[in-house]
């Protein structure tokens, strides 16, 4: 494995050189460069972004998924890097099908004998996996997503060398670690390790099918799933064919309506979002087909998002705020989804996005949701502002339906396709007997735990009378207020005490007759006596330490 990861250390470097990174591994790594030859090439027609585009794709799958999830970072990367990385869709090589066999013949052991044809040339091949299209002994076309052979060892390999190389970034550029470097690969460690188990593909499949099935939205499909012939490297589904979906001219040619499909595509991810709370989470346009039926066809599951009720209800609120193009309540259902905003600065803050909100409300159709989205995430990465991953993967994910519903109608105004839809679903909402009897039995709740005070204060009260009662308190500036408290009542005791006994003495003098001399002068002593005893014990307890 050692040798391994060397070797691998080298490869990466020699393509970070080849595309102008010299000096920044220079500054990681101080004196390699001079111990090795560099291949750079010219390269410098090309901005930095495209060159770091191009040394993941030259860096193999692993490189390649971890660019598409910079690429929906969008808060923390300049509109150019992410236009870049967004072109890594499905931009890989092709592994020979006879690299593909052992899996095939791992899952499908008579696979000859069940496919009457297998096209050993592949449909697709993406990063992780390659889809093969077989026709079953019965004419069923099939679809076969393959695992790339070796892949989960590669991408395990070369998350270990990222995660390194993310420590070096944070450890010699502190100017970097804004962007979490190591929090990113993590991340990504994350979610591949999800990706590579093709049984969570074909499971979040079969979910958005039945969610879709009861939502009464027509010409919705998923394809279905052959778990006979599935397993964690290898999932066969069925086979649609059909165009990507912004594909215009062909929809059109077709004899399709593309405002249909944009309208009813919408109205799919609003229900998927907002009503299930389990949604597609890349729905790019080429994991989205229209077949020869008019029917919206989902593929690659790989990756959804799932919304809990409570969040998905803040979400609804931040909506509707953007849509009236409130500022303060968008800040407010912002922060309640998580976001951080810094109490200074925040002025000029919501003067920006105020006007970030207006310029979306003035032109309607012109701007989509997705131009409002960017306008937002631009002045968040302005302001260093960081966004939860969760709520990053859907606002992402609306940007690019929200895109392709625009391509296929340029007149469709989000707001006024979404808007009353949610606002909907708030009405469904406080009406739900459910949610009804939820919050009665809150209340009920908190109405037992307020009915609990006046006992538990009583019994603090029954202690307290009792000498049971004892609170520590560790204060500086408290045990300083006791010392001269203590010090008062202490010079207040004497000067009452020498007042009483002067008073006392005077009238028991006042009372005696005039030969009892010797009278007056042992109540003098005994006065003089108790004072001294009086200022001895006050001495005393002056002095004792301020913690006993």
């Amino acid at each position: 494995m050692a040798s391994v990861s060397i070797r691998r250390y080298g490869q990466i470097f020699d393509v970070l050189m080849k595309y102008g990174f010299s000096y920044y591994l220079n500054e990681l790594f101080p004196g390699f460069i001079n111990t090795k030859k560099s291949t750079q090439d010219d390269f410098s027609s090309y901005s930095i972004y495209a060159r770091v585009r191009m040394a993941l794709e030259e860096l193999g799958p692993t490189f390649v998924k971890f660019g598409q999830l910079m690429s929906t970072r969008t808060e923390l990367f300049p509109p150019e890097m992410i236009d870049e990385l967004s072109k890594l869709q499905d931009r890989v090589g092709v592994v020979p099908f006879d690299e593909v066999i052992p899996t095939l013949d791992e899952y499908i052991p008579d696979w000859r004998d069940v496919f009457t044809s297998l096209d050993p040339k592949p449909l697709a091949a993406a990063s992780i996996s390659q889809v093969y299209r077989a026709v079953m002994q019965d004419g069923t076309e099939l679809a076969l997503k393959i695992q790339r052979p070796n892949i989960q060892e590669r991408i395990e390999q070369d998350i270990v060398l990222l995660r390194s190389l993310a420590e070096k970034i944070e450890e010699k550029r502190p100017d970097l670690r804004l962007y979490n470097p190591v929090t990113l690969v993590d991340d990504f460690s994350v979610q591949i390790k999800k990706e590579l188990d093709f049984t969570r593909d074909g499971m979040n499949a079969e979910r958005l099918a039945r969610n879709m099935r009861v939502s009464g939205i027509p010409g919705i499909k998923v394809p279905k799933i052959y778990w006979e012939f599935s397993g964690k490297r290898l999932l066969a589904m069925e086979f649609v064919s059909g165009v990507r979906c912004d594909a215009v001219e062909e929809i059109v040619a077709m004899g399709m309506d593309p405002k249909d499909l944009a309208s009813r595509g919408l109205k799919s991810f609003m229900v998927q979002i907002f009503q299930n709370g389990f949604y597609h989470g890349d729905p790019h346009a080429g994991n989205i087909r229209v077949s020869p039926k008019g029917d919206l066809v989902f593929l690659d599951f790989g990756v959804c998002g799932v919304l809990m009720k409570d969040t998905r209800n803040k979400f609804i609120s931040l909506m509707l705020a953007l849509f009236s193009a409130d500022t303060d309540m968008t800040i407010r259902y912002v922060k309640n989804l998580g976001v951080k905003i810094p109490a200074s600065g925040i002025d000029e803050f919501r003067g920006e996005l105020y006007l970030a909100l207006q310029d979306s409300k003035d032109m309607g159709a012109q701007m989509n949701f997705s131009g409002l989205v960017g306008a937002i995430q631009e002045l968040f990465q302005r302001n260093n502002i960081r966004v939860p991953p969760n709520l990053m993967q859907l606002l992402k994910a609306l940007m690019l339906v929200s895109n392709i519903a625009f391509t296929l109608d340029p007149e469709l105004e989000f707001a006024k396709e979404a808007e009353p839809y949610l606002k909907k679903l708030i009405a469904e909402d406080v009406r739900d007997p459910e949610n009804v009897q939820k919050k009665i039995l809150d209340a009920k709740v908190r109405l037992e735990d307020l009915s609990r005070v006046p006992q538990q204060l009583s019994a603090v009260l029954e202690m307290a009378s009792e000498g049971k009662l004892r609170i520590d308190v560790a204060a500086k500036e408290i045990g300083d207020l006791r010392v001269t408290l203590e010090s008062s009542i202490d010079k207040l005791v004497i000067g009452l005490m020498v007042s009483a006994i002067v008073i006392g003495l005077s009238l028991v003098l006042m009372s005696q007759p005039a030969e009892a001399g010797y009278f007056s002068l042992l109540s003098y002593i005994a006065a003089i006596v108790v004072i001294v005893i009086v200022f001895y014990k006050m001495q005393t307890r002056g002095n004792k330490p301020k913690n006993e």
